[in-house]
């Protein structure tokens, strides 16, 4: 692997940390879950080109980071099974500022109401804090981060997306969006649908899925529930009932948040509320 100079400094701190969880872990500046590595390549990574979802060829085209000719300082405060300690974070925090940092990025935080006030000394320094905004979205008043003093940055979507054709037993086409990339593994002929509305594990256990399509679609529950929980939730218990695919419905199909847990377990097809009404009226129609 050859180095490409874009890390020029590391520091790691464990002051608020158990002996147990430290155990666990690296005792470096070292990433063992992967997220410090995620957001630094988000932050700063280089530009690549002819990369694609797990070299399938699916999504293909360049990657590169917001500022791709940065240098990164890495200030490792989370530890895997013992959060990120308020006391580390405001240590590194001031060792950035000591270190003559130009920006400070933080892709942390406890959730809204639970704001780190300490970066108003980088502001005061000239530096410029950007935190992330949380993963509680679309929901609302689920923004973390979010002091004036800061740049409170949400996710976003890709500039490109993954359309999955779906054809219904009146030969009626829709599209939704998905992460199959392996069309040996999908089957033309039709099966069985089933709307569940909220997919939980009583919803599922009165009906009868097993070989079955399941759509979820619960509008009253999107308000409260982010997708990225919901649908692991949906994939969970739809397979344990025996289902053979999942339609999860959201307020917008082009967040494929967490659809890589659907493969290797079960065929997983996101559509938006638009598409999902029409699935459930054709279904009310025909069942």
């Amino acid at each position: 692997m050859s180095c490409n100079k874009k890390i020029i400094g590391a520091r790691w701190y464990s002051g608020g940390v158990s002996d147990e969880v430290l155990k666990e872990n690296y005792m470096s500046p070292r990433d063992l879950s992967g997220h410090g590595t995620h957001v630094a390549s988000t932050i700063a990574g280089g530009q690549v080109w002819n990369v694609s979802y797990k070299g399938s060829g699916l999504g293909a085209g360049g990657a590169r980071g917001g500022a791709p000719r940065s240098r990164l300082g890495v200030y490792k405060v989370c530890w895997v099974g013992g959060s990120c300690p308020l006391s580390d974070v405001l240590a590194a925090i001031d060792d950035a500022i000591e270190d003559g940092v130009d920006v400070l990025s933080l892709s942390l935080g406890s959730g809204a109401g639970d704001e780190i006030f300490g970066t108003l000394h980088a502001v005061l320094r000239g530096i410029s804090v950007v935190f992330s905004g949380g993963n509680d979205g679309p929901v609302p008043s689920t923004v973390s981060n979010a002091v004036p003093w800061v740049m409170t940055v949400a996710a976003n979507t890709i500039d490109r997306s993954f359309p999955t054709l779906m054809t219904l037993g009146n030969n009626e086409n829709l599209v939704g969006q998905s992460l199959h990339h392996n069309a040996t593994v999908i089957s033309g002929d039709f099966k069985a649908l089933v709307y569940v509305r909220r997919c939980d594990a009583q919803a599922l256990a009165s009906r009868n899925v097993t070989g079955k399509i399941v759509l979820c679609y619960a509008p009253q529950a999107a308000s409260v529930r982010p997708p990225r929980v919901a649908l692991w939730d949906a994939i969970n218990f739809t397979v344990e009932a025996g289902a053979e695919g999942l339609i999860f419905a959201q307020n917008a199909a082009n967040s494929l948040t967490g659809l890589a847990v659907c493969e290797g377990i079960t065929p997983c097809v996101v559509v938006d509320f638009e598409i999902a009404h029409r699935i459930a009226s054709y279904w009310d129609i025909t069942e």
